[in-house]
């Protein structure tokens, strides 16, 4: 290998990998879950994307049921 590469610092994974909390992973799960009565899989089929749209959405209704 060449030595600039070697050198090289890395912010991310190699291949463009990142990974995804567990912790939050399970949070944003039982979050749909609770308000939409969606299995776990179903869920974890949605992309990743798509799942923090809905829990975006169920926050906004919330807040608005919340205030009034």
């Amino acid at each position: 290998m060449r030595a600039p590469l070697r050198r090289r610092r890395r912010r991310r994974p190699p291949g463009g990998i990142e990974t995804y909390a567990a912790d939050r992973l399970y949070a944003e799960v039982a979050y749909v879950a609770y308000y939409l009565h969606w299995s776990r899989d179903a869920i974890l089929d949605l992309e990743h994307a798509e799942r923090q749209q809905f829990v975006a959405q169920i926050g906004a209704l919330n807040t608005r049921i919340q205030s009034g």
